[in-house]
């Protein structure tokens, strides 16, 4: 509950924000703006966008780095990662899917 109240303050101004960059970036001339922005399909943000891309792995993987990288125990890393939305549910909102499983270089190619 406290959660949805913050993002309900917060998403709409970043909205705002992130909307202003794409106008920015158009009076500009630039023919691409990419906007890495995590929370893009949580927030019902698909319509800024001509395509959603996501990056995926599974969810052992997710939990190792997770614990690795944020210290946190195995359960907390999959409570989050339950707090959040599946691979499938991004894999179908998103036209464009890369699996960051492999080495840096490896998705760097992908992409």
């Amino acid at each position: 509950e406290r959660l949805k109240n913050l993002t309900d303050i917060v998403w709409p101004e970043i909205a705002l924000m992130v909307k202003e960059r794409v106008r920015e970036a158009d009076a500009q001339g630039k023919a691409v703006c990419v906007l890495d922005a995590a929370v893009l399909l949580e927030a019902g943000w698909q319509d800024m966008v001509h395509e959603v891309w996501t990056a995926i792995i599974p969810e052992e993987e997710a939990v190792r780095r997770i614990v690795a990288r944020d210290g946190l125990t195995e359960e907390a890393a999959r409570h989050r990662l339950q707090s959040q939305m599946t691979n499938r549910q991004r894999v179908e909102q998103s036209q464009v899917v890369l699996c960051t499983l492999w080495e840096p270089d490896i998705t760097r190619q992908q992409v």
